[in-house]
């Protein structure tokens, strides 16, 4: 399998330049340069930005219907807005909204759909950095598998520590997170943190017998892709204290947990979604589906999670042909 790499663009829709732009009016998350651009552009453009549109609209108008409202939720009910019955309307638009946000695939949209979604969190007193990193990631995971998971965690007490966890041992097991009920979503997530730790470690410290580990055609693609490969080394997951204090002897044994861990997670994601790895490979129309509702285990759950994390694991070096691998049943 040929592995496609392409990088998120940014900037004119149609040039590419990045200096002097301004985002149509309409969607508000695509540049262009010039109005001659924009007019060039909007038949390719037009589509997905009606449908961005609608959504904003509808949003925005149930916005201000509960903003209008005499009982101020968005003053009183920050932390616990699922838990109000008359929020549930809001909420959904603002998740078909950020659905249509996906067909625009730039650097823009996935700003705008990282700010909605860190809002729909709605944890007033907290603030996370929008460019967040893959340590933030994985911070962000353990905590929502063990604070948010927890029972008697009280979404409406501000005083509750929320997303307290920082610098976490990404190397450590994943059991904890499998307890209880785990977002598919959010496994799919662990999963490739620990493809990009697997990748990180093998290059790290190859020269010292790690890199013998690998298969053939393994070592082969860490030759012919070394910048990808250097880009993985300066991540903020490889610069852990946990990853880049190991030594190589410590290295080896890691490098196999790594992959009995991606393995294990592997089988928990296609026990729970038997359609997600196969539509990963290939997703197809998969990526423009953008279900707004699905039950655990459907089609709906696979290309809600496909639309979520695709992009993520197709621009991380060398993940994809793990799952290619492991999928046809062959070593990595």
């Amino acid at each position: 399998m040929s592995e496609m790499k392409v990088p998120l663009p940014s900037g004119c829709g149609l040039c590419g330049k990045k200096d002097g732009v301004r985002l149509c009016s309409a969607c508000k998350v695509m540049p262009y340069c010039s109005v001659e651009h924009q007019s060039s552009h909007r038949t390719s453009h037009k589509s997905d930005c009606t449908r961005i549109k609608k959504c904003r609209i509808v949003m925005e108008a149930r916005e201000q219907a509960l903003r209008d409202h005499p009982d101020d939720d968005f003053k009183y009910g920050v932390g616990r807005f699922w838990k109000i019955l008359p929020t549930r309307p809001y909420m959904n638009s603002r998740l078909d909204y950020r659905a249509a946000l996906t067909f625009v695939r730039n650097v823009e949209s996935v700003q705008v759909q990282f700010d909605t979604l860190m809002e729909n969190l709605l944890a007033a007193a907290t603030t996370l950095d929008p460019e967040i990193s893959d340590e933030e990631c994985y911070d962000f995971l353990k905590w929502w598998a063990t604070s948010a998971n927890n029972p008697r965690y009280d979404w409406g007490d501000e005083t509750l520590p929320y997303l307290d966890i920082k610098g976490a041992n990404p190397l450590e097991p994943v059991d904890f997170f499998l307890r209880g009920t785990s977002n598919l979503s959010h496994i799919v997530s662990l999963a490739l943190i620990k493809v990009k730790l697997y990748s990180i470690l093998l290059f790290t410290h190859g020269a010292n017998g790690a890199y013998e580990t690998a298969t053939e055609e393994h070592r082969k693609m860490l030759d012919e892709m070394m910048d990808e490969m250097m880009e993985l080394k300066d991540s903020t997951i490889a610069r852990n204290p946990h990853v880049a204090s190991l030594t190589c002897l410590e290295a080896e044994p890691e490098i196999k947990n790594m992959k009995a861990q991606i393995r294990q997670l592997y089988e928990i994601v296609n026990k729970a979604n038997p359609y997600f790895w196969p539509e990963l490979l290939d997703p197809d129309e998969n990526l423009n589906a953008a279900p707004s509702m699905y039950s655990p285990g459907s089609k709906e759950e696979m290309q809600a999670t496909i639309m979520w994390t695709w992009q993520a694991w197709n621009e991380t070096f060398g993940a994809i042909r793990v799952i290619y691998a492991i999928v046809n049943g062959n070593e990595f």
